[in-house]
């Protein structure tokens, strides 16, 4: 019998803030979303003072005294950058790894039935990731992926666990577990399923794995039917990629503040046309249609409200920054009316395909590939010195359409950025790019 693994960051975010601030250790923390409105993330420590997640920022004093919680404004290049660490590490000694979240990897386990190597195996991939990255990680062994994160929960939440891995291949044991399991907190059980299910005196996870599956099915549906046969112990749940080439690709956001200024807007629709046009080129892609939106906030009566989004074709698909971000600064202008106040924008790149086929104009002058050569320059240069050691800058400093960041940590910024790549090792200075040349 084959098994899978599943290693689990634990508290990810918090852990990462952790590796940058050893003081935060023993600590109630909570990691906060764009413009610092909710809770993403808690610790343990926060966790036991009550504060659930999606907790409005404002609400924590309902639970505690504000001053006990350290909150702290999301990083999440950050994070993403230290996840792609622990799965380069995951890819480096077990086979078949399967992303599913930025905390979160399925892989195959070395050893077939209940070789106790499969254990010793993950301890050690365990205190790597701990050495190497400095993120607690737990480690569930199972037949079957649903299984193997029931297993990943319980090394998670037993203190007297010190290794953080638990396996699930005995039939009592995971008979035992599964009664121990509220049905709601099985992996793929919604809010709604939940109800049905409790409705129907469904009320653990061992009851649900004992439901004939043709009456599963005929209740429910068949992926219902297949986290059934899951909870049996067989595989049957594929994990789609994580890295795969969109059919779109949006980037927006909602601004700290209401903003009327076009400038200050316009530099917002630049930033989030650059980031499409760079993750376009990561997926080796072209897009040949750039939609922009503005929208004011629905919420203020006192502010007249306007939106509007429009799109516009380009000449042929490409990928270059300073055609897409042309293309939407054109549609920008188009939309935007002066004497509004806009709350979120955004743009959006459609009608994608591979930079392998794409159709180059008849009229041709030898432009899109001068363009490649310099798209591909800048991204050669920012994956070695940083993300935005080469950017297009903006026309203005203030910046009031950057997301609220009030609980920034306050760790050795220079340490952040070396370890994260982001340091620049040379004199570059990139003061401003004609978006005309």
């Amino acid at each position: 019998m084959s098994l899978y693994g599943l290693a689990d960051c634990n508290n990810f975010f918090v852990s990462c803030e952790r590796v940058f601030n050893p003081a935060l250790e023993g600590r109630p923390v909570v990691v906060l979303s764009g413009n610092d409105g909710c809770v993403i993330a808690r610790s343990n420590e926060a966790k036991a003072l009550g504060i659930p997640m999606g907790c409005p920022t404002f609400k924590i004093l309902q639970f505690t005294d504000p001053s006990r919680v350290v909150k702290l404004s999301a990083r999440h290049l950050v994070y993403r950058d230290i996840s792609d660490r622990i799965m380069t590490i995951l890819r480096s000694e077990a086979e078949h790894v399967q992303v599913y979240s930025v905390d979160e990897a399925f892989f195959n386990v070395p050893y077939t039935d209940d070789d106790p190597r499969n254990r010793s195996f993950c301890e050690q991939l365990v205190r790597q990731i701990q050495r190497k990255v400095g993120v607690p990680v737990s480690i569930g062994i199972a037949p079957s992926k649903t299984l193997a994160k029931l297993a990943a929960d319980r090394a998670k939440k037993d203190p007297s666990n010190i290794t953080r891995v638990a396996t699930l291949t005995d039939a009592a044991e995971r008979d035992a577990l599964l009664e121990a399991t509220p049905v709601g907190d099985v992996w793929g059980i919604g809010r709604r399923l939940n109800e049905a299910l409790l409705s129907r005196g469904i009320a653990n996870a061992l009851q649900l794995s004992r439901l004939p599956s043709s009456l599963v099915r005929s209740l429910f549906n068949v992926n219902v039917e297949r986290t059934v046969r899951e909870l049996r112990g067989e595989d049957c749940v594929e994990i789609s990629p994580l890295h795969i080439k969109h059919k779109s690709i949006m980037h927006s956001r909602t601004f700290a503040t209401a903003i009327s200024s076009r400038q200050e807007v316009s530099d917002a629709i630049v930033s989030f046309a650059e980031a499409c046009a760079t993750q376009l080129r990561r997926e080796h892609s072209v897009a040949a249609e750039v939609m922009v939106f503005v929208s004011g906030d629905r919420f203020r009566e006192d502010l007249p409200y306007y939106s509007d989004s429009n799109s516009i074709r380009l000449p042929e698909p490409s990928a270059s920054t300073m055609t897409i971000v042309n293309a939407a600064l054109s549609v920008f202008n188009y939309i935007f009316r002066d004497g509004f106040y806009y709350r979120r924008a955004g743009v959006c790149l459609m009608r994608i395909g591979s930079d392998a086929h794409r159709q180059l104009s008849l009229f041709d002058n030898g432009d899109s590939r001068r363009q490649e050569a310099l798209m591909k320059a800048i991204d050669g240069i920012n994956s070695r010195l940083g993300r935005k050691a080469v950017k297009l800058a903006p026309q203005t400093t203030r910046g009031e359409w950057q997301p609220r960041q009030n609980y920034l940590a306050g760790d050795n910024s220079a340490a952040l950025k070396i370890y994260t790549g982001m340091l620049p090792q040379g004199n570059v200075r990139i003061k401003k790019i004609d978006l005309n040349d």
